[in-house]
């Protein structure tokens, strides 16, 4: 026990005085001001945060919806590519009980990036790179799955009308006649509609073979005596001519929201045509094709758009002197 000396101090033992100094170096290394060698420090603050974005490595879950009618899409292909190419595994979207979902058995980790091909008879086909990403700690502890949405559209169904400057409008097989319309150059308005409500394209990239998958106005012709402009950059095999134009993804895209439509899905392109050498009672043949899952590039060295290239609407127009 503490003592009073003569002097009406208080005088401490030793061994108090030990104990004493013991709590007190005790409570300043618990509270982290005093790092002893060889001692495991517990750093001040809180542990990790419900809302802290923490790294997992856990199978994946997959919605697919088509945003444009507002669904989700059963029965949905959905191909997982490494980097390397290596297809991981491929997995259907439920039609059923939980529409639209799916599920991998692998497990993914976040920050790691994957090529995805999503496709469904009639919409369509996309890839899309998907990099994992991380969860909240709280959903890290709770959910089995890390969650990765997906879209795509109902394909447009696509029509070709052509339209000279005075009015006239041809349909496919139709002529557009010089003579007729005296003069020697006639502008033509190319209109490629979609017929189909909440239905469009959508561009992407394949990842596998490394071109683009674009729509695109192809247009031919065998002959050379018609001159031609504003169909875009042109490449020549054997006695064909052909055009490339790159055709956005907003104007094949018709989305009716109530009753006003937000994108109407037309999509407009303007040329013109001269007789150049064209002899009277001569004509030359022409013929447009929308191509869908198209690259002009690619066309342009190897004669086809790509391994999955599709024709989505033809039409063929004569000029004639």
């Amino acid at each position: 026990m503490p003592k009073a000396s003569n002097s009406g101090k208080i005088e401490l033992s030793f061994g108090t005085f030990l104990l004493v100094l013991v709590i007190i170096l005790g409570a300043a290394w618990y509270m982290g001001y005093l790092n002893i060698p060889g001692s495991i420090t517990t750093p001040p603050g809180p542990g990790p945060q419900p809302s802290d974005m923490v790294t997992v490595n856990k199978p994946l879950q997959f919605s697919v919806m088509d945003p444009l009618a507002g669904q989700a899409l059963g029965g949905a292909s959905i191909a997982i590519y490494a980097p390397d190419k290596s297809l991981k595994e491929s997995i259907t979207t439920d039609s059923s009980t939980y529409p639209g979902k799916g599920v991998t058995i692998n497990p993914y980790k976040s920050g790691d990036t994957y090529y995805i091909k999503l496709s469904k008879t009639g919409y369509v086909t996309r890839w899309v790179p998907v990099t994992i990403p991380k969860m909240t700690y709280s959903d890290a502890q709770s959910l089995q799955y890390n969650f990765i949405p997906l879209e795509t559209y109902n394909l447009g169904t696509y029509s070709i009308k052509v339209i000279d400057q005075f009015g006239n409008t041809y349909s496919s097989g139709g002529t557009v006649n010089f003579t007729a319309l005296g003069t020697n150059q006639v502008t033509l308005t190319i209109n490629i509609y979609n017929t189909k409500d909440n239905s469009g394209y959508i561009s992407s990239h394949d990842l596998l073979n490394k071109i683009d998958l674009k729509a695109c106005l192809l247009t031919s012709t065998a002959g050379s005596s018609v001159t031609v402009s504003g169909f875009g950059s042109s490449v020549q095999r054997g006695t064909t001519t052909y055009w490339t134009s790159v055709v956005a993804d907003d104007a094949l895209t018709r989305q009716l929201v109530g009753n006003q439509y937000v994108k109407p899905g037309v999509a407009t392109i303007t040329i013109t045509v001269g007789k150049g050498s064209l002899s009277a009672g001569s004509s030359q043949a022409f013929t447009l094709s929308l191509m869908g899952y198209f690259d002009p590039s690619y066309f342009a060295t190897n004669g086809i758009g790509g391994p999955d290239a599709v024709q989505l609407a033809t039409f063929t127009l004569n000029i004639a002197a």
